[in-house]
């Protein structure tokens, strides 16, 4: 089942998803000037539990 991450206001509106996978993403972290993203995942670990950090340029 895909484990993927979404954003949303803090009232409650404008859900978006952000990852589409079938894999875990999970834990996301913005950098301090907003500009990158990082997330763990499993994605791309050749079939082993490896948890592996991706950074993101964050595009708006």
């Amino acid at each position: 089942m895909p484990f993927n991450l979404f954003m949303i206001d803090i009232d409650g509106t404008n859900l978006e998803q952000i990852t589409y996978d079938g894999f875990f993403d999970a834990f996301p972290m913005f950098s301090f000037d907003g500009k990158k993203l990082i997330f763990s995942s499993n994605r791309n670990n050749n079939g082993t539990h490896d948890t592996n950090l991706f950074i993101a340029d964050w595009v708006d």
